[in-house]
């Protein structure tokens, strides 16, 4: 049986082995020191809720990916070596939004593909939002809602109840 702390630990498995997650936690965002530049590139998982059927348990997540949008600084001049973009002026925040995408992609495909993916599946699809937030300097990323069922056998034996123990005999599992 997969357990909350089995479920959140596959997560921080999967991020802290990507090349392009520095780190991984479950915190309010809204308390990060976004200022501490090792932080980033960062990953996120919010659970919303879990809905508990026959047989599964359906994790609603709100899964982030983010890094630090910086101003881009020419180092060099010259006619063939300039820093061109014609994007919203010198910052990285297209080059962050493809990075945190890919991120994302790979993260939900490990979980689609990998056999040893201890009877995670994602439902249905999944949909992916970039964002801008400013806090003490400008984050960006993505952002995607998804459910993940996981394998439920409801044993009902775990804590030795039953009806008619909880009647008032002392019959039990």
């Amino acid at each position: 049986m997969q357990t909350y702390y089995s479920f959140t630990q596959f997560f921080a498995n999967v991020c802290n082995v990507h090349p392009n997650i520095t780190t991984f936690d479950m915190t309010d965002i809204r308390t990060l020191d976004t200022e501490k530049q090792t932080l980033f590139p960062y990953a996120n998982l919010i659970v919303n809720n879990v809905n508990i059927d026959s047989g599964v348990m359906t994790y609603n997540v709100t899964f982030m990916v983010m890094d630090r949008v910086v101003e881009v600084e020419e180092l060099s001049a010259g006619k063939f070596n300039t820093i061109t973009k014609d994007y919203r002026g010198y910052s990285n925040i297209v080059d962050v939004h493809n990075t945190t995408l890919l991120t994302i992609n790979d993260v939900v495909s490990y979980i689609y593909r990998n056999p040893d993916a201890l009877d995670y599946n994602v439902i249905g699809s999944s949909l992916c939002t970039p964002f801008e937030e400013r806090f003490q300097n400008l984050l960006a990323g993505w952002a995607i809602n998804m459910n993940i069922a996981v394998g439920n056998p409801q044993d009902m034996c775990v804590i030795n109840l039953s009806t008619a123990l909880a009647a008032g005999s002392d019959v039990s599992c």
